[in-house]
């Protein structure tokens, strides 16, 4: 991970996390890894410095739900993490392609030999802004990842079609079961379909 993933990402469990760490016992622990980190900084040890806060980083990061930093529509298949596209609109015209890129986060680690694995099960729902479940589907994806750390950077990327959908407005429900803990996470996206041009 780069120092700029690693402070994005402490920004992000930190803004996530404050009403859980006031009330969690262990919230001692980011506190004093943080005053370890400034120590180590005026002692210009930032290499050191850095792990401390990577190590705090990590135990909000277990501690916080499985969530998405970014979860939207983009145009084409991304080129890497936060390599993206974002679609102007969520306007489609029928059975045109629906690509969603999202970036989960909190979720947890396998082992695999010397190396880490992430790993999920997708599962999806097409529903009516009134709530009717008009199709679903649970397992249709495995996206993972094999690493030799604790990748912090994983993107899913899936491209939804939707054959034979009528002109109107829909939301498209995307669900995420860790494969290394118990924690779900989910995104709903609202898109139209266009009416043909005649």
């Amino acid at each position: 991970m780069s120092v700029f993933g690693l402070v994005r990402g402490i920004a992000v469990a930190a803004s996530l996390l404050l009403p859980l760490v006031a009330v969690t016992a262990g919230a001692g622990e980011l506190v004093d890894r943080a005053t370890q980190a400034e120590t180590l900084l005026r002692d210009n040890k930032p290499v050191q410095a850095l792990a401390e806060m990577e190590a705090a980083f990590n135990a909000a990061w277990d501690k916080a739900p499985l969530g998405f930093s970014e979860a939207l529509f983009v145009t084409e298949r991304p080129a890497g993490f936060g390599m993206y596209t974002a679609r102007p609109n969520a306007v489609f015209r029928p059975d045109e392609d629906l690509h969603v890129y999202s970036e989960p986060f909190g979720y947890g680690y396998g082992s695999a030999g010397e190396s880490f694995s992430i790993g999920f099960t997708a599962d999806f729902e097409l529903r009516t802004p009134k709530g009717q479940i008009l199709h679903a589907q649970t397992g249709f994806a495995e996206p993972g990842l094999t690493t030799r750390r604790r990748n912090k950077e994983f993107q899913v990327f899936i491209t939804y079609n939707f054959q034979g959908l009528r002109p109107g407005d829909y939301i498209l429900l995307t669900r995420l079961r860790d494969k290394n803990s118990d924690k779900v996470g989910s995104f709903e996206l609202p898109f139209k379909v266009e009416t043909p041009a005649p």
